[in-house]
């Protein structure tokens, strides 16, 4: 999306799956200082800056003719470099090095695999897909970091699991539909390609069923959320059997997602809550 100028990533759902773990964390650690603002805006960064990579990477290997976008891309990381190394700069006054270069490379890996996923024409992975939830529910990661001082409290790790298992299903569960949709239009064509995608859906949720199962022996009420995950998106996949269901509007199908993955999110701080309030803060 261009918006003066500028290109944005065209993800509406991602950006939930990248804010709600952040923000998630940031209520849990009770983080409210002034490197929050800074964090939130490198994060925020990074991701955006998926769209003018993977628009200068086409115009390098795949467009033969200069597009308009071009000029967009190059003028959006002009503003996006430096605004991110001064978050770089900013942020060891409470994040290591280390931790700071871990989470860096990993979003750089990330962004790689998936303009070359993309500029191949597989952006469908099943595993980039997993991995690329996975890589936006860590914007929790470095919140955590902030509320403690170090990674060493376990609801940091379980804020960004929580999240990645239910953002993966997200994924799934939109797939399936859409593709579901496209059956319904071309079923010689397009059926097989539904089937698969809902067989990977329904996959998906009964391993979270099994993770969750596993949980409740092992941590207790952590294990909520997962299930509360699999059966907003059993819900979800039980309704593509009804053609009328197929039928609605996928702005109210996203609201309604954004809707489920709120409330999903609100009980991952409700569970958490208690167990980060032991954790003492490192102060500034």
């Amino acid at each position: 999306m261009t918006k003066r100028g500028l290109l944005l990533p065209r993800e509406h759902g991602a950006w939930g799956m990248l804010l709600q773990p952040f923000v998630a964390a940031a209520i849990i650690g009770r983080t409210w200082n002034w490197l929050l603002p800074v964090s939130l805006l490198a994060v925020l960064i990074v991701f955006a800056m998926r769209e003018p990579l993977l628009v200068l990477a086409r115009q390098r290997w795949v467009w033969r003719e200069p597009h308009p976008e071009t000029a967009a891309a190059r003028r959006t990381l002009w503003w996006e470099l430096p605004v991110l190394a001064g978050c770089g700069l900013l942020l060891p006054r409470r994040v290591s090095l280390p931790w700071m270069a871990g989470l860096g490379g990993m979003a750089l890996l990330l962004t790689a695999a998936a303009l070359r996923m993309t500029l191949k024409n597989r952006q469908r992975s099943v595993l980039l897909q997993l991995v690329s939830a996975a890589g936006l529910s860590a914007s929790s990661l470095l919140v955590g970091y902030l509320a403690v001082g170090s990674m060493t409290a376990p609801w940091i790790w379980w804020v960004w699991i929580l999240h990645a298992l239910h953002s993966q299903s997200g994924i799934f569960a939109v797939h399936a539909r859409l593709d579901a949709m496209g059956a319904q239009r071309n079923p010689e064509k397009l059926g097989k390609q539904a089937q698969k995608a809902a067989s990977h859906a329904w996959r998906l949720e009964a391993v979270n069923a099994a993770i969750g199962a596993a949980l409740a022996v092992l941590a207790g009420w952590v294990a909520v959320p997962v299930f509360l995950s699999v059966l907003i998106h059993v819900h979800s996949l039980l309704r593509l059997r009804k053609p009328e269901a197929l039928k609605e509007p996928l702005r109210k199908v996203g609201q309604r997602a954004l809707a489920a993955s709120i409330v999903h999110s609100l009980v991952v701080i409700l569970v958490l809550w208690q167990s980060a309030g032991t954790a003492v803060p490192r102060p500034l």
